[in-house]
């Protein structure tokens, strides 16, 4: 059986400077395809990137797939993957075009594939 990761995503919004900040708070997984990623809501402060990287033992490894997102509420992301998903793998959210360097992420979560 296929399984679908699916991933409950928590935005707060900072009171005072009226700022959203980009969070990814809570993973919850389903079982049905592991080729696919479900990012569920997000609200971004600006539009941008989530990327899955391969994520075992503790190191990031290649990028397996990329859905953009748009400012303010996302309701669903869906993240095609190039392959199916073996290893834990770790979503970032970026603000903006550049998602080549993790180091830049506004945001990360490990996810654990069973």
């Amino acid at each position: 059986m296929k399984k679908i990761i699916i991933a409950s995503v928590l935005a707060i919004a900072t009171s005072g400077a009226a700022q959203a900040q980009d969070m990814f708070a809570f993973m919850a997984q389903s079982q049905q395809a592991n080729d696919i990623i479900v990012i569920n809501p997000l609200n971004a402060s600006e539009a941008g990137f989530v990327a899955i990287y391969d994520h075992h033992a503790g190191q990031v490894g290649e990028l397996l797939g990329v859905a953009k997102i748009s400012e303010g509420a996302n309701a669903q992301t869906r993240v095609q993957l190039g392959t199916t998903v073996r290893n834990d793998v770790i979503a970032y959210l970026f603000a903006g075009d550049d998602f080549s360097d993790p180091a830049k992420a506004v945001d990360s979560v490990e996810i654990e594939v069973e």
